[in-house]
């Protein structure tokens, strides 16, 4: 699989992110169960608060009962009153009580506590009406024998319970920082230990593959080609740049062991890719010597495109070059067989050199041309005798000799090709024995 350097890189630091979420989220969630823990506890110490205040004002309210029975006639009212004052208050405060409390088992527990201090109440009540109706040592003897003991045992149950429960969610809120501590710090060290060994892994991988394409270039640029392939293992951008560079060095290699490259290049025409003027001259040249030594003929084609300054007016420049390559490679085609070079001569006019070729050869290889170029159906608006593009073609045939010289080849095809033009384009003049005459192609 293919993992690009900034893939693994990123994908790094996802590991590492996804470490730094799990913590946090961790973090998050025991958090959240401290804050819960923490607002349970508040609402259990506001509940043992009420229980405290239960506690106290119900024994002030037993104790204020006591006095009444205790007190002479001109103060008991004020005992009552207080008696009254503190079984209203702890009403409130019951009710109090069950407004915070959530828990099913400790209303139940609340509901029965308040059901016994409202029995207590009502008895205390009916022992001091005792008093009021005369029977004192009666009611003294019923209240100190009816204990308060019960309700005490009872309020002071409920508060160890609640003091418990407060216990518990202390200890569970100390467990929870423990494991927020332990997960940070493992995941910490753990991203920690992960990302220097990421960094170290990519580094070296990094730094020692850069060194070996650095001493690799630094050789090259002395001038010594003769350096190893680089092969890396990983498939990433470096590994590119490194195939890149062998297919450099390679290519270098052959531009300097042979010249044959920068020879072609030289000989073609930039836009056809075919024989340029220059490759045309110098091969003119060559055959005309070896021609010369056997007295053999040679055979000259020049075809000149019909109106092609109006195939560029209107179809642009960019039509006109397509136009060129097209016609370039029908004939390159056509001449491929034949042993001869095709050439570009200059601007719309192309060259077919035929050593040991004679003018009935040129012939017929001129007449297979402009049918094939016709059964290419090249638009052309701009010509005046074909709906298509044409060429007009000029063929010349000399023996190279002594008396002869390989411009005067030239200039005959050049002559025959202005008569092809002067008889009306797209046809073909052949130049014989100083005059023009129209070819007649038998296909």
């Amino acid at each position: 699989m293919r993992l690009q350097l900034r893939k693994k890189l990123y994908f790094s630091f996802l590991i590492i992110i996804v470490l730094f979420l799990v913590t946090a989220s961790v973090s998050t969630l025991l958090t959240q169960r401290i804050v819960r823990l923490t607002s349970d506890i508040l609402v259990s110490e506001k509940r043992l608060e009420v229980v405290q205040r239960l506690n106290l004002f119900a024994r002030t309210a037993n104790d204020n009962g006591a006095n009444y029975l205790l007190a002479p006639l001109y103060i008991e009212d004020e005992f009552k009153s207080k008696f009254e004052a503190n079984v209203k208050y702890l009403d409130q405060e019951f009710q109090q009580l069950e407004a915070i409390t959530t828990t099913p088992s400790d209303l139940a527990q609340i509901r029965q506590f308040k059901n016994m201090w409202a029995a207590y109440v009502e008895d205390r009540r009916d022992i001091m009406n005792l008093k009021k109706f005369g029977s004192v040592t009666e009611a003294q003897e019923s209240y100190t024998k009816d204990s308060y003991d019960p309700i005490a045992f009872a309020l002071h149950a409920f508060s160890k319970s609640e003091q418990a429960q407060i216990n518990s969610y202390n200890s569970r809120i100390e467990v929870s920082g423990r494991t927020i501590q332990f997960v940070n710090l493992v995941m910490g060290s753990l991203a920690t230990v992960l990302s220097l060994l990421i960094a170290v892994a990519l580094s070296n991988s990094l730094i020692r593959r850069i060194l070996l394409l650095r001493t690799n270039a630094q050789t090259v640029a002395s001038g010594n080609l003769r350096v190893p392939d680089l092969h890396f293992k990983s498939k990433d951008e470096l590994t590119d740049l490194a195939n890149s560079f062998n297919a450099m060095t390679e290519s270098l290699r052959s531009v300097i062991d042979s010249n044959q490259l920068l020879h072609q290049l030289s000989h073609r025409d930039g836009l056809t890719g075919i024989a340029n003027r220059r490759c045309y001259d110098e091969s003119l040249e060559q055959a005309w010597s070896l021609s010369s030594a056997g007295s053999r003929p040679i055979s000259l084609i020049l075809f000149d495109i019909d109106y092609f300054k109006r195939f560029n007016d209107i179809y642009g420049h960019q039509a006109g070059d397509l136009c060129l390559k097209q016609v370039a490679e029908v004939l390159q085609e056509q001449v491929r067989e034949s042993g001869g070079l095709a050439a570009r001569y200059g601007g719309e006019e192309f060259a077919v050199l035929l050593p040991d070729r004679t003018s009935e050869e040129a012939l017929q290889l001129a007449g297979l041309f402009q049918h094939t170029l016709a059964d290419q159906h090249i638009p052309h608006k701009g010509s005046d005798i074909s709906e298509y593009v044409t060429v007009s073609i000029g063929i010349s045939t000399l023996t190279a000799s002594d008396g002869e010289a390989p411009d005067d080849l030239v200039i005959e095809a050049d002559k025959a090709l202005y008569q092809a033009k002067e008889n009306g384009r797209n046809r073909i003049c052949i130049y014989e024995h100083d005059q023009t005459t129209e070819g007649d192609l038998k296909l």
